[in-house]
């Protein structure tokens, strides 16, 4: 499977860790004024799964159990995406969805 901001319709992982849903976008180019607003269009569509029910009925054994979205990266946080990110977990959390940023 191929992952990351470039393939929009999919979530790259759903799994659980420790009791927790979690969804994974995996992205190795690195995030910047090019391609933030893919990145903001591929977490959009991670929230809709999760919000219109489609979570739900596909995996619904992971439905009832807390969210949380990580967004893994293969570089350091730019500027732009950890601002991106800072007005991002407020929308989150009013949603009752945590989330992490993974960095290498």
């Amino acid at each position: 499977m191929k992952y990351g901001i470039n393939f929009q319709n999919q979530i790259d992982i759903c799994s659980i860790n420790h009791g927790v849903c979690v969804l994974t976008l995996v992205q190795y180019e690195t995030i910047d004024e090019s391609n933030i607003e893919l990145l903001q269009s591929k977490l959009n569509h991670y929230l809709v799964y999760i919000l219109d029910g489609q979570l739900e009925e596909e995996e619904p054994h992971k439905h009832s159990l807390p969210k949380r979205i990580e967004l893994t990266i293969g570089h350091s946080p730019t500027e732009l995406l950890t601002d991106f990110i800072n007005q991002l977990v407020p929308v989150l959390e009013s949603e009752n969805i945590g989330f992490v940023l993974n960095s290498e």
